[in-house]
């Protein structure tokens, strides 16, 4: 099998995406392709994962989909980048632990090539700054191929994650690349970050 691929989807649905992850798991188990990193951002959406309430949606305006990750409410919407690794952990060991660790290692070293320095809270998964939450991850597992993955405010609205109580958080912890750099067309440079370090931290 070859090393990962990236595929970069662009603006998409997230319905669209989501039945894309569920083909690729399996193709990813029976080997017709290699680990794959999608890249996309979406419309406006929450997604509510296995530990979410209804009561964490405050815009009944906003589409909502009910999802098999961990985790509580996300909001997508146009400007993150969002990224949903396609990772067979049979070849990892099996520890799901150890991935959500990688994942945000990964997300950390690929912020300190753009400038940005980013850190993990204990006892809370995803990516933090001094100025608040940079990144949301929540993975599923399906026969041992991840699906689901990370979201980074990239130069999106932090005041959009108002209409839910993110991760059960108040909306203010939300913080984005724009936010700490200043305005710039800043996705497309932090997605080649994220490539970069996603080969490196699972190219082995």
């Amino acid at each position: 099998m070859s090393g990962p691929e990236i595929r970069e989807l662009g603006l998409i649905p997230y319905l669209e995406a989501w039945q894309l992850q569920k083909e690729l798991i399996e193709q990813r188990r029976s080997g017709a392709v290699p680990d794959t990193l999608l890249l996309c951002h979406h419309p406006r959406v929450v997604t509510l994962g296995r530990r979410s309430k209804p009561s964490a949606v405050l815009d009944s305006e906003v589409p909502v989909v009910e999802i098999e990750r961990g985790g509580e409410a996300t909001y997508h919407a146009p400007g993150q980048l969002v990224g949903y690794p396609i990772v067979h952990l049979d070849e990892r060991g099996r520890d799901l632990r150890r991935f959500l660790r990688e994942l945000e290692a990964m997300l950390i070293a690929a912020l300190a090539d753009f400038g940005v320095e980013a850190f993990p809270r204990e006892g809370l998964t995803g990516v933090w700054t001094d100025a608040g939450k940079l990144g949301s991850i929540g993975i599923a597992v399906r026969r041992w191929v991840s699906w689901h993955g990370f979201a980074l405010n990239v130069d999106n609205d932090p005041a959009g994650f108002r209409c839910i109580n993110p991760c059960g958080m108040d909306a203010s912890v939300m913080t984005s690349v724009a936010a700490i750099r200043g305005p710039g067309p800043w996705r497309a440079a932090v997605s080649g970050c994220v490539q970069g370090r996603f080969l490196e931290f699972f190219g082995g």
